[in-house]
C-alpha cells in the first residue's frame, strides 16, 4: 500500500487514480498530521509526502515518522515544487523526491524501484 499525503484535492486524486490504475493500493491523507496518524496505522510500503501542506507540513511529519523505529525503513518520496528541495528533503529524512509538474512514466518507474528494494536506501 502507498500513502499519498497531499492537501491539494485535484493532485490528490489524480495520483490516487494513476497509482490505482497501475494496480497499487493507495491510502490518502490531507495534511502532514494524518500522513503521521496514518502511516503508524497502516504501515505503508512507501509514502509520497507533499511537503508544503497545512496543519503540519511534509518535513516535520517525514521528520516525526523518522524517529519512529517501525518508520525508519519505509521509503519518503518527497513530492515538491520547490527549486533546490533535495537538500532540504534529505535533511528532513526523505528518501528521495519528484518535482511538480510530475513526469508520469519517470515517477512510476520510481516508484517501482523504491518498492522493489523492499527497504530504504539514499538516492
Amino acid at each position: 500500500m502507498i500513502l499519498v499525503a497531499e492537501d491539494h484535492l485535484d493532485s490528490r486524486d489524480a495520483l490516487k487514480t494513476l497509482l490505482e490504475a497501475v494496480g497499487y493500493r493507495v491510502e490518502v491523507a490531507t495534511d502532514g498530521r494524518q500522513a503521521v496518524t496514518k502511516a503508524v496505522e497502516k504501515h505503508p510500503a512507501l509514502i509520497l509526502m507533499d511537503m508544503m501542506m497545512p496543519e503540519m507540513d511534509g518535513f516535520e511529519a517525514t521528520r516525526m515518522l523518522r524517529r519512529r523505529a517501525d518508520m525508519k525503513d519505509v521509503p519518503i518520496v518527497a513530492l515538491t515544487a520547490l527549486d533546490g528541495a533535495r537538500e532540504n528533503v534529505l535533511a528532513a529524512g526523505c528518501d528521495d523526491y519528484v518535482t511538480k509538474p510530475i513526469d508520469m512514466p519517470a515517477f512510476l518507474e520510481k516508484l517501482e524501484r523504491w518498492l522493489s528494494t523492499g527497504r530504504r536506501h539514499s538516492f
